[in-house]
């Protein structure tokens, strides 16, 4: 079986190629007689923790058992214990910081195992020459417990988003947040606060169906998130809504029927 490595990493230019080569060579150092396909490559939002947790699980959702997550995002002031491990449900691989971008895998899809990379000290693009090197090993087939020592599932840090808070706008500028969207109706018209804007938006399921322009909240396709759009427009990109940033979706007007009836 071919075993796969995915990156999640805020290091976009040279150096995600540095990454991608660093785990291939070593694959090859370990077992040169392996294949491993390392890649594809997701980008994540610059030092943001909660993105690169929200990506991570996403990325978990569609990859093959015995894929390997490496994460690697330039976020906390303080070094933290670099991690290997491997989940409960999925038999999924992981390798990243302990920052809390693994906290939601970690949540979702429970710890089988996890071990604590030997610590060098400080080491400029750790991602490369620590993080790396025991991923190619891990992908090649060594065992967690030849790389590290046992660390405590729950000291796993965790960043889980709150009601209403944004973890990802795509590149169409629909925002991705939890919603309690249990009492809302298809049709209802919203009252929806994006920072210091409050936007007229309609409850939908399907967005493409509204007219160009219409702001709709909808059920998205992501770990049970909805999304706030505009429809065939720039949609958040101009209003400055950001990760981080909270909706806020308050009723306007219930309505019975289905939206556009007369």
């Amino acid at each position: 079986m071919t075993r796969r490595v995915v990156i999640l990493s805020d290091c976009t230019d040279v150096a995600a190629a540095e990454l991608q080569l660093a785990v291939d060579r070593a694959v090859r150092e370990t077992d040169p007689t392996l294949s491993v396909q390392v890649g594809p490559l997701v980008p994540v939002l610059p030092y943001s923790v909660l993105n690169t947790a929200f990506l991570t699980r996403l990325i978990a959702d569609s990859a093959a058992p015995g894929t390997v997550l490496m994460v690697v995002v330039n976020s906390r002031p303080e070094r933290t214990e670099r991690l290997v491990g491997r989940t409960e449900r999925g038999d999924l691989f992981f390798a990243g910081a302990n920052t809390g971008a693994l906290g939601w895998l970690a949540a979702d899809l429970g710890v089988r195992e996890c071990y604590e990379l030997t610590d060098p000290g400080f080491v400029p693009f750790g991602g490369k020459f620590v993080h790396a090197p025991a991923v190619g090993a891990l992908a090649a087939g060594t065992p967690l417990a030849r790389l590290g020592s046992p660390f405590p599932a729950g000291r796993i840090r965790r960043l889980l988003p709150q009601e209403g808070t944004v973890v990802h706008v795509d590149n169409f500028g629909n925002a991705k947040f939890p919603l309690a969207a249990d009492g809302l109706r298809f049709g209802d018209r919203l009252l929806v606060g994006v920072g210091d804007r409050v936007l007229d938006a309609v409850y939908w399921k399907r967005m493409m169906d509204l007219a160009d322009g219409t702001w709709v909240v909808y059920p998205g396709s992501s770990l049970g998130l909805h999304e706030l759009g505009q429809v065939r427009a720039a949609g958040l990109h101009g209003l400055g809504c950001a990760v981080g940033d909270r909706v806020r979706v308050d009723v306007a007007y219930r309505s019975g029927r289905p939206f556009g009836a007369g």
